[in-house]
């Protein structure tokens, strides 16, 4: 009996470590995507799938532990900025076990990750990336904060799709809660964010970002963001 249990320990520890190995993945294949679109967008549209799926492809030690077989990435569902600035990654797959540690047929495992593509600042041209500054910062449109790193929480939200009972831990967005019905069961929370969202394109969970020297927000009143640059908000 000791046996059997120890033997499905190690089962569905090895499944859990391969969707934490998937999921991560995904997290840098988007994130990377995002980046990439602010210089070529028609570049990531094209072969942003293909990068997914080759990047999964290339992942080392999935089949150990009690695994056998991982099978086939099916990336339905995904959308790569379809008509607006998102990058949505959706992969299902199976993850077989070995024989005779569980009898149980191959456990259906989904992965997903949602970013918005890094479209909306204001990229300095004609220097091919060798003259950007080390002062160079980042501020949005109705931010007070300057950003040194663009990939900074504040302005590269990191948004999840929830229930309506959790949704409703918070206040409703004032731009597209609390102007419709209400009646949706999927709503939108950001990891810092104090509301709930309607709509995956409403304008508060989008940034316009622009790139200036540091000098420049100074001057223009913007304070170092206490989360990348080091100073209070």
């Amino acid at each position: 009996m000791a046996f059997f249990v120890w033997a499905a320990f190690i089962s569905l520890t090895s499944v859990v470590k391969v969707y934490e190995s998937v999921q991560q993945s995904l997290t840098d294949t988007a994130l990377e995507l995002a980046v990439e679109a602010g210089e070529n967008e028609d570049i990531v549209r094209v072969g942003g799938l293909a990068k997914a799926w080759l990047r999964l492809q290339s992942l080392d030690g999935l089949e150990a532990g009690g695994i056998q077989r991982i099978s086939g990435y099916d990336f339905l569902g995904s959308e790569i900025l379809n008509g607006n600035d998102w990058i949505i990654l959706r992969v299902k797959y199976k993850v077989e076990l070995l024989e005779g540690i569980i009898p149980i047929p191959a456990l259906p495992v989904k992965n997903y990750v949602l970013t918005r593509a890094w479209t909306g600042y204001s990229s300095e041209s004609g220097m091919d990336g060798l003259g950007e500054s080390h002062t160079s910062v980042y501020v949005t449109e109705y931010g007070n904060v300057y950003h040194e790193d663009r990939m900074c929480s504040h302005i590269h939200l990191k948004i999840y799709m929830v229930g309506a009972d959790e949704a409703r831990q918070y206040p409703p967005c004032e731009r597209c809660a609390q102007n419709s019905l209400d009646t949706g069961s999927t709503y939108y929370v950001t990891e810092s964010g104090e509301c709930y969202h309607c709509r995956l394109g409403c304008s508060g969970l989008k940034r316009t970002v622009q790139r200036m020297t540091v000098e420049e927000a100074a001057a223009g009143g913007y304070g170092p963001c206490s989360r990348c640059s080091g100073g209070g908000e």
